[in-house]
């Protein structure tokens, strides 16, 4: 330590920069002529991943340029990947205390406390870095999960909303949104949040979450239909059940099977169980169907393929209902 402040002092002296590394058998030094030349031949390392072999030469290039924010940024963020923690806090406060402004020192604070399970300490760090970079939606984005999973469900819509505002097309940041509606919980919330699911499905149907949004549309479905119900009885699902069980007769089980395997493959886009106006056309039968009708149809099929499924709905008393119809 000693020899590096010794050649980071006296090359300070003459205007320029000094790296000095320090090993079993030679000291090595580098000088440049200004801290940002010195900083851009240790970025390479950086870039690569190599992040212990540039530490040492960041902790060199600190002694010589102590205040220099944006050394002692990438010094804290080094230390974080690495898995020391506490060091990189303690470089990225010095950091942010340089400069208050510095948005992604402030990120790589909470993100240090988060790894450390320290939440409150993460969440008044991120807050600080969108005050500091108000239009940084990755920044939102992190923040509004944060809040999120600390109950603090409105003020995380608040700021998913603004992600998304910022990147329209984010796919975390439409699921994020939507999950932070479901927990608000209001009426107008929840069906935002199902609009949002529905983006997700169709505009990001690679996405780790989409399983996650389509159980999302079909327990919102499921709640409407109960909320439409009379006395819990659905008639016109009784008569769609009651016409299915006819085309079964009609097609068998393989028939039966693959007409139920094409409503499934439609379902994974989310059937709108609640616009009657909305039409669907399928290849086993003709004529068009709305989603309640797809949906009655799939369920009256699981009932006799395997009614231990799930399938999101209930029409156990409007299936019974069909069969006394048909005198079954």
């Amino acid at each position: 330590m000693a020899v590096m402040v010794h050649f980071a002092t006296e090359y300070a002296g003459q205007g320029q920069t000094a790296i000095v590394t320090v090993d079993d058998k030679e000291i090595t030094v580098q000088a440049f002529e200004a801290e940002t030349t010195a900083l851009d031949a240790i970025m390479p390392l950086l870039r690569a991943g190599k992040l212990a072999e540039a530490l040492p030469l960041l902790e060199s290039l600190n002694k010589s340029a102590p205040n220099n924010a944006d050394v002692l940024y990438n010094l804290g963020v080094a230390y974080s990947e690495l898995g020391q923690h506490d060091e990189a806090i303690i470089r990225l406060k010095k950091c942010v205390q340089i400069d208050p402004t510095y948005a992604h020192a402030w990120v790589g604070i909470g993100n240090a406390y988060y790894r450390l399970r320290k939440k409150e300490q993460a969440l008044d760090a991120f807050e600080k870095a969108v005050k500091a970079n108000p239009k940084d939606g990755y920044t939102r984005r992190n923040l509004g999960g944060m809040l999120l999973g600390s109950g603090r469900s409105q003020e995380a819509v608040e700021h998913l909303r603004q992600a998304l505002a910022l990147m329209p097309d984010d796919a975390q940041s439409i699921f994020g949104l939507a999950s932070a509606l479901e927990a608000v919980g209001t009426e107008e919330a929840l069906e935002e949040a199902d609009g949002l699911h529905r983006r997700v499905i169709e505009e990001h149907p690679t996405a780790p979450f989409v399983e996650q949004s389509e159980k999302a549309r079909t327990a919102y479905s499921q709640r409407l239909l109960k909320a439409k119900s009379i006395g819990g009885f659905r008639p016109d699902v009784m008569m769609y059940i009651s016409d299915a069980l006819k085309t079964f007769k009609r097609l068998g089980p393989q028939g039966t099977r693959s007409l139920t395997l094409e409503i499934a493959m439609l379902g994974r886009n989310g059937l709108d169980v609640n616009d009657s106006t909305a039409k669907y056309k399928l290849k086993a039968v003709p004529g068009q169907f709305s989603g309640l009708q797809l949906l009655s149809i799939m369920y009256a099929a699981f009932q006799t393929i395997d009614p231990s499924a799930d399938i999101g709905a209930n029409f156990k008393a409007e299936y019974d209902a069909a069969l006394k119809m048909q005198g079954k």
